[in-house]
């Protein structure tokens, strides 16, 4: 029996190949995936339409298929071919989402070899930086065992062992890149079955086993958000799609030449120059267009003529904060507000709930007070808790209060996210900071776990400072620093008197938010800190 590429959507004609996850030989059901494939659309899984072994496979990653085209052939032994199954879609989204581990197939019985591909990581990745090979050659290892440690631009990922065995090669070493699918690990494997892979909170993504327990990627999923129509999709195809995300054009604005409608990566190209010709002086963007960060960096001088040097590659979560924070900057038009508040009692309060926690019970820190103060004032304040979209020329207000904690790690910065904070008690927030610190500075944090944020708090307190400027955290419109508190003469009620004092800076877009609504926050904030009664009641 012959299996072709399926009809895959309306006006879709062809898919590109980006992973084929069965061999020849191996036993298939069905509606077990045995095809991934990628379109302008969605990320696809194409599922068997029966029972049968694999013959030989006519697809290979990089293959452009149409809709029609042989994919593979085999034998049914004597099975009727079972009605086809949709292929399972998911949608690509706005912006990359986390991708989620799919529950493996059972593997078949038998001994052998397995050879671990480095897995699919989520869409837009297409390789990882080894920072750190957990096993060595001559290891026993258990299925879902981390053996591998890779990073990529949103997060670390550990890669568990996908079945019981002895590591019998190790083809990577720490530093190098390695492309999605490429052999990492080879497992010697005894007689018996070959268990699936345990499930590992610390990794992202669990590669899936096949059918005769050679490795499969796993399938990725967008997560549910918001779901575009057809109306909303300009045809492109996905490298297309990777630039004009790395660059910030928005694909609506560009006039395509390709077939039927599509927008090509020298369209892309070709747009960008024409944005930076028409650059007014001052800086405004006279044609319209939306390019987030297309300046192009001037070279470094040889600094090595002056003296000696050293040259550090950069980490992938370093250069990923870094073109975050050059979006936000040349995006957005910021303030900074700063503000001293009285927090006199309320430590004196936070200290004596602290001193009667039992053993090993997260702390009320700072930080947690102030996640139940901003939630307070957000609701207070609702276009703190938004998005400006000005390609739509919207602001998206959020009925959600998830708070980002800006943690400092050996990595760099990252900011986890406490989810539904509003929802939350004083000692449910201290268990959840304690909790997301302690992930952030492991490198254990999941990639959703640092997704969805409405607004940030980044404390600098048990460092030092007076004041400073943080950075929005985009798309946010707004992020709250703390600095070091420190006791000053204040005049209360007509006398000095010695009283701890926490500075605030809180930066704004300036877009959304105007200076006086940006005092009034810091206001109504340095309210609820000097009082313990008022946090309390309004929180």
């Amino acid at each position: 029996m012959e299996f072709r590429l399926p009809p895959l959507g309306e006006g879709i004609d062809s898919a590109v190949v980006v992973g084929v996850l069965v061999k020849a030989g191996d036993t298939v059901k069905a509606g077990q995936n045995v095809l991934a494939v990628e379109t302008d659309k969605a990320a696809v899984e194409v599922p068997a339409e029966a029972d049968g072994t694999i013959g030989q496979v006519h697809a290979k990653p990089g293959d452009k298929l149409p809709v029609g085209g042989l994919v593979l052939t085999f034998s049914g032994s004597g099975a009727t071919p079972a009605a086809p199954v949709a292929p399972q879609k998911a949608v690509e989204q706005a912006a990359p989402q986390p991708a989620q581990a799919e529950t493996p197939p059972a593997p078949a019985t038998g001994g052998g070899k397995v050879e671990m591909s480095l897995p699919s990581l989520g869409e837009g990745i297409d390789a990882a930086t080894v920072v750190g090979v957990m096993v060595k050659v001559g290891d026993a290892v258990k299925a879902g065992q981390s053996i591998l440690a890779v990073e990529t631009d949103k997060a670390a990922v550990e890669v568990p062992a996908e079945a019981d065995g002895v590591v019998e090669a190790i083809h990577v070493k720490q530093g190098q890149k390695v492309p999605v699918g490429q052999a990492v690990v080879t497992l010697k494997t005894s007689g018996g079955s070959v268990p699936a892979p345990a499930a590992n909170p610390t990794a992202q993504v669990q590669p899936a086993a096949s059918s005769n327990g050679s490795p499969a990627k796993a399938s990725v999923a967008s997560a549910p958000t918001a779901t575009l129509t057809k109306k909303d999709l300009t045809p492109a195809g996905p490298a297309t799609r990777r630039l004009a995300r790395e660059l910030g054009v928005a694909l609506a604005e560009v006039k395509p030449t390709g077939r039927g409608g599509r927008v090509t990566l020298d369209d892309i190209k070709g747009f960008v120059k024409a944005e930076r010709q028409t650059k007014k002086p001052g800086g405004g963007n006279m044609s319209g267009g939306t390019v987030a960060d297309s300046f192009a960096h001037p070279p470094m001088p040889d600094f090595a003529k002056f003296g000696t040097v050293e040259k550090k590659a950069v980490s992938n979560i370093r250069m990923a904060i870094a073109r975050n924070l050059t979006i936000a900057v040349r995006t957005m038009p910021t303030v900074t507000q700063n503000d001293l508040c009285d927090i006199t009692d309320l430590e004196a309060g936070r200290k004596r709930i602290v001193e009667n926690l039992p053993k090993g019970a997260p702390k009320i820190t700072w930080t947690v007070l102030a996640v139940k103060a901003v939630v307070a004032v957000l609701k207070e304040f609702p276009h703190f808790n938004s998005s400006f979209d000005m390609n739509a020329g919207e602001l998206i207000l959020k009925k959600y209060f998830n708070i980002g904690i800006a943690v400092d790690t050996e990595r760099g910065l990252v900011v986890p996210v406490i989810r539904d904070a509003d929802k939350k008690t004083i000692r449910d927030l201290a268990v959840d900071v304690a909790t997301m610190a302690e992930k952030a500075r492991t490198g254990k944090l999941a990639i959703d776990e640092m997704r969805g944020g409405t607004f940030t708090i980044t404390n600098l307190g048990g460092i030092g400072g007076t004041t400073f400027t943080p950075i929005v955290n985009y798309p946010e419109v707004a992020i709250l620093g703390l600095s070091k508190s420190t006791l000053q003469p204040v005049v209360k009620d007509g006398q000095i008197v010695p009283r701890l004092m926490m500075p605030l800076s809180l930066t704004y877009d300036h877009r959304v938010i105007d200076g006086a609504d940006g005092a009034r926050f810091t206001t109504r904030l340095a309210q609820l800190f000097s009082d313990p009664i008022r946090l309390l009641m309004e929180s």
